[in-house]
């Protein structure tokens, strides 16, 4: 627990919930309470187009443009963690493209088995695989949701529930449909600013909103401009402090952990025009820009030796510890007429030599940068028949790109002749849908039509990775030398290949994969009796690189009464292999485990010739089998509680190999299968299907609006209870047990989020307490097994209050992390001259509420 007092923060809450109800106020006006009493019609979930969220049948969140306005950021996915507890996110601060992409999680499942969709189609994946990410997303592909800013939504619907029989692949853990704005006339501004108690994270955040008439349909157009400061949460670190005693003038701290530097923009299109009376076209789409930049760890000049750390708390303090250049000397004098038996140059150790840090004296930390591009559109023509059947043609193309560049660093291995700057290579990822879905009511003797829906969708998906300068990847005359001293003794010096830090991707990484899928649906869902509603999905996909699956899912909802209903739902699921999980190729040279020699580690194909050598088997779809149930509690329009089950069994779970050393007689072996590069490798891995997960909790939603006469209060109450655990690992060289105890540990079993909204027209106030409960860390491995860090639970306040002036204006002034919560210190591994980690991290990146510490900002709009 923290200082805080933990009854003064719920006080707080409460009182902005409660204090308002004790008023005795006469009724507002009818058109108010009109609107409390209003439920919202889902879209998601069903394809009927009269059910409300409490008539669903599975567990569905519906969130307006009211809700969204109401959050303390703009950003989706900081909004998704808010409204719905079973969402996360890590901030995975230098963990290479997851510093950029940070990838969610949802009710403790990877991004990869959430589906995205935009008004009801599917978004595309960014280009990124998360290799770097979390232990739950490692080896992921999922969708950007920062691609997407929250002025260009009128609603967001989270279906928290498997859906792979209804929409496909990747609806493992549920499915999130962004639905855009579609008003016709207005103009909306909007700016907000900030920075946290500390001072640093400025945060300047413009957006808009348009609408037009477009004959007689409407055009509407959001745009989003963002320009972020990294905020820094690291501590010095132990050789620093020992080269500042040298007089290396060192930055303080020379590694800095937070946020990225975020500048971006983008737009949102959504318009529609009617055909004739009951058919229209439509069209929408996104454009997206953001430049990122991070810190990698800094790189020492000379060597230095520090106290020694202390692996846990109340341990010894090991002895004094040696750090040693971070980048070797380069010796350039080669010894005329002297070769060793291999024919390499033998280099003078008393001859010429070079330093990195000739180029960067006092050392330096390579910052990593990329550059995102995203562009979605989608077409399509939709209505009614005469006869009564509703259909929908669409057609759909997206793209992600994702380039990286590296600065401030160089490529050791080419000596002096190394630039500093870098530009690493691409990678994209594109997809093109074309959709065709029907849905007819059908009278059949049942309390309501059947419902009817049925559809086919062909889809293509095509993975890049271009390659970068030859600088970035290239392994220089210098990687690895013979060196003779002055009394005829030899040794070898090694010397890194590759940008310092993040190596370019060169021709043997180079990959340009596509394929195709095909699939078809029906869906039928009716009430059998006014009381009992029953609904039945089967999907059939084909792929064409591992062929076809078949998905069913039944559901059911029975009344008891107007206020009390029981639902649950049994499913099969599937989310197929990624592109980039399937056509990822990479070779990267380091020297692993200390070796004195460069050693190329390749990630290859599971169908290459390398991989099948060495056991890979072609990916399959990973697959499910979930089931829910729950009870729904609905005395009024404004009181609903609904409490949900869940279930989810994956097996065949995809993760990334361990590495193989490959042998002398392993290459040649290759090289006689045509394997070009054989004599190069070193190590080998690849992705794989490795291990199975069962994850199961329930999710609880309360929510009461009420009106007082003066304003109106909306009160919610959602918590969460998600436990995974790995199963079975059916290949040990896929998933280390390590992994295995962080998927189980490193996402809390408990959130909890109690928001209050009180407006009274002119002015409102929003108060939002945030629980997380505490995780459990298996971050190092000790011979006598994994050493555990359990970081306690944590409490945090938002508050918001806000003005309308003039009925056009709104200004708002508020707070996240009001009482400036941060989580517990990594504990582990410290060293006392600093309190810090070796890299100066005192956080741990997986604590679910970040480590930003308190911000306040002020936001202003207006309304035309």
């Amino acid at each position: 627990m923290k200082s805080m007092h933990l009854v003064s923060r719920a006080a707080l809450a409460v009182a902005l919930g409660v204090a308002p109800q004790l008023m005795a106020m006469p009724a507002m006006a009818q058109a108010v309470e009109e609107e409390l009493d209003r439920e919202a019609i889902i879209v998601t979930g069903t394809r009927r187009v009269d059910r409300t969220v409490t008539e669903s049948a599975v567990p569905v969140d519906v969130f307006t443009a009211e809700d969204l306005a109401t959050q303390p950021s703009p950003n989706l996915q900081t909004i998704l963690r808010n409204l719905v507890p079973s969402f996360n996110q890590q901030r995975n601060a230098g963990a290479d493209g997851a510093s950029f992409v940070r990838p969610p999680t949802l009710r403790g499942l990877p991004p990869d088995q959430i589906l995205v969709l935009i008004n009801g189609k599917r978004m595309h994946r960014s280009a990124l695989v998360q290799v770097a990410g979390d232990s739950l997303s490692s080896g992921s592909q999922g969708p950007d949701l920062s691609q997407i800013p929250s002025v260009a939504l009128s609603r967001v619907e989270v279906l928290r529930d498997g859906a792979a029989a209804q929409y496909g692949s990747d609806a493992i853990a549920g499915v999130i449909n962004l639905g855009l704005r579609d008003n016709d006339d207005g103009l909306e501004l909007n700016a907000r600013y900030g920075q946290s108690y500390e001072g640093d994270g400025e945060d300047l955040q413009l957006s808009a909103n348009a609408g037009f008439k477009l004959g007689e349909g409407f055009f509407n157009i959001s745009g989003e401009y963002i320009d972020q400061s990294l905020y820094n949460r690291a501590r010095d670190r132990p050789d620093s402090a020992a080269l500042r005693a040298l007089g290396v003038d060192v930055p303080f701290p020379p590694t800095r952990y937070g946020q990225p530097d975020n500048e971006a923009y983008r737009i949102i299109i959504n318009s529609a025009i009617p055909v004739d009376a009951d058919t229209e076209l439509y069209f929408f789409g996104n454009y997206g820009y953001a430049d990122q930049a991070v810190d990698f760890n800094y790189r020492r000049p000379v060597a230095v030796t520090v106290p020694g750390v202390v692996a846990f708390p109340g341990g010894p303090q090991a002895a004094p510890q040696a750090f040693g250049k971070s980048v070797g000397t380069i010796y350039l004098d080669a010894i005329p007429g002297l070769q060793t038996a291999a024919g390499a140059p033998v280099y003078s150790a008393t001859g010429r030599t070079f330093e990195a840090s000739e180029v960067f004296p006092e050392g330096f930390t390579p910052i990593f940068l990329s550059t995102n591009e995203d562009v979605h559109g989608v077409i399509g023509y939709r209505g009614e028949t005469s006869f009564g059947m509703r259909f929908d043609l669409s057609a759909a193309t997206g793209r992600n790109r994702i380039r990286y560049e590296m600065t401030d660093t160089l490529n050791p291995s080419l000596g002096p002749q190394s630039p500093t700057d870098f530009y690493l290579g691409f990678l994209e990822q594109r997809e093109t849908n074309f959709n065709f879905d029907a849905s007819y009511p059908l009278e059949v003797g049942f309390a309501s039509p059947l419902n009817i829906a049925a559809g086919l969708e062909f889809r293509r998906e095509t993975y890049v990775v271009g390659q970068g300068d030859e600088a970035s990847w290239a392994i220089g005359p210098y990687a690895t030398q013979t060196v003779q001293r002055a009394n005829g003794t030899r040794f070898q010096a090694t010397a890194a290949v590759g940008a310092n830090g993040f190596p370019g991707y060169g021709p043997q990484s180079v990959a340009d994969g596509s394929r195709n899928s095909y699939s078809a649906y029906i869906d039928l869902e009716t009430d059998i009796v006014e009381a009992f509603t029953l609904g039945i999905a089967g999907r059939f996909d084909h792929f064409s690189d591992f062929g076809s699956t078949v998905n069913g899912k039944v559901s059911a909802r029975y009344a008891f009464t107007d206020a009390i209903a029981i639902r649950g739902n049994v499913s099969t699921g599937f989310r197929a292999p990624t592109p980039g999980q399937s056509f990822t190729s990479n070779v990267q040279t380091g020297f692993p485990n200390g070796s004195t020699v460069p050693v190329a580690t390749a990630t290859v194909t599971p169908d290459s010739v390398t991989g099948r050598f060495f056991g890979s088997e072609a990916l399959t779809p990973e697959e499910s089998v979930s089931f829910s149930g729950g009870v729904v509690i609905s005395p009024s329009g404004r009181l609903n509680l609904t409490v949900d089950y869940y279930n989810i069994e994956v097996t065949d779970r995809i993760a990334i190999t361990s590495p193989f050393n490959v042998t002398p007689a392993q290459q040649q072996a290759l090289s006689d299968l045509g394997v070009g590069n054989a004599f190069d490798l070193g190590q080998v891995n690849y992705f794989t299907n490795g291990f199975a997960t069962r994850t199961q909790g329930v999710d609880a939603v309360l929510t009461h609006r009420a009106s007082l006469g003066f304003g109106s209060l909306s009160t919610s109450l959602a918590g969460n209870y998600n436990k995974s655990k790995v199963t079975d690992i059916t290949r040990p060289a896929a998933i280390t047990a390590q992994r295995g105890l962080n998927i189980e540990g490193l996402t809390p079993e408990f959130r909890a989020v109690l928001a209050t909204t009180f407006d009274a027209d002119a002015w409102y106030v929003t108060g939002r307490l945030n629980y997380s409960g505490e995780i459990t860390s298996y971050n190092d491995v000790l011979a006598t097994g994994p050493t555990v860090q359990t970081f306690g639970d944590e409490f945090t306040f938002d508050l918001e209050v806000g003005a309308t002036i003039a009925e056009r204006f709104r200004l708002a002034a508020g707070v996240e992390n009001l009482f400036d919560e941060y989580p517990d210190r990594e504990l582990r591994n410290i060293y006392p001259e600093t309190g810090a980690q070796g890299s100066g991290r005192i956080y741990n990146d997986a604590s679910p509420i970040g480590y930003m510490g308190g911000f306040w900002y002020v936001r202003l709009g207006a309304s035309f």
